[in-house]
């Protein structure tokens, strides 16, 4: 059991021994953060787009609803045995 402590306690130590950060792999990484932040900017933009297309749907959805419970009601009415109901 203490070897598997003493084990855990130089793998957690381990990185605070880290040789230092590379010009290249610091340079690698800045182009990492920065493409990951345009990345983000895109998808965000996208998704701010679709949300308005999905808010039209949403509305164009509900008025065909609406328009379809109207014909329904009308049919029956025209059913039922009202002929003005018949000719709209």
């Amino acid at each position: 059991m203490l070897r598997v402590l003493l084990l855990l306690a130089l793998l957690i130590a381990a990185p605070a021994h880290a040789q230092p950060e590379s010009a290249e792999r610091r340079a690698d990484r800045l182009r990492t953060i920065e493409l990951n932040e345009r990345a983000r900017s895109t998808v965000t933009h996208r998704d701010r787009a679709n949300h308005d297309v999905r808010e039209q749907n949403r509305k164009a959805l509900e008025r065909y609803q609406r328009q379809r419970a109207e014909w329904r009601q009308r049919v029956a009415a025209c059913q039922a045995g009202d002929w003005d109901a018949c000719e709209r």
